[in-house]
């Protein structure tokens, strides 16, 4: 089973969700493969302050470059984006894929930090944190239905 999480540029917040996500499936004992991706942009290395945010919760950011939604995520079984209206596009361009918006947990869309400070940072982890196990549960439930 393959996961994705979306942002914008793929610098912050999918980065750290897929970290989280990440860790949180190993803990429960969940296989499934998680990567990211951005809707723009592509070629930067993620976000100094999303991956202190990372390293403060004992995990680290991928290495790899950003690089935007596409073909290489076009065999994944769910798809998790930061807000509503990246949903919706994914939607439209891809209306054979399982796309959802993180703001289904959050009570909203998932504030981009970029440009913030740490603590801007550490509070987008701390939604995360929040909602891994929801996500975990949506996964389950949809799969148990196909």
């Amino acid at each position: 089973m393959k996961v994705v999480f979306v942002c914008t540029g793929n610098t912050c917040r999918s980065p750290m969700m897929a970290a989280m996500f990440r860790d949180y499936a190993k803990k429960v004992g969940f296989d499934c493969e998680v990567d990211c991706a951005g809707m723009t942009g592509g070629g930067s290395p993620v976000n100094p302050k999303a991956a202190h945010s990372l390293a403060a919760r004992g995990l680290s950011a991928d290495d790899r470059l950003s690089r935007v939604f596409g073909e290489g995520e076009k065999d994944a079984d769910f798809v998790f984006t930061m807000t509503d209206a990246q949903r919706d596009e994914l939607r439209t361009r891809h209306p054979d894929l399982f796309v959802e918006s993180l703001s289904l947990f959050a009570g909203g869309d998932i504030a981009d930090p970029y440009g913030g400070t740490q603590a801007d940072y550490d509070a987008t982890a701390d939604t995360f944190e929040g909602i891994l196990g929801k996500v975990h549960d949506l996964i389950l439930s949809h799969a148990g239905s196909e």
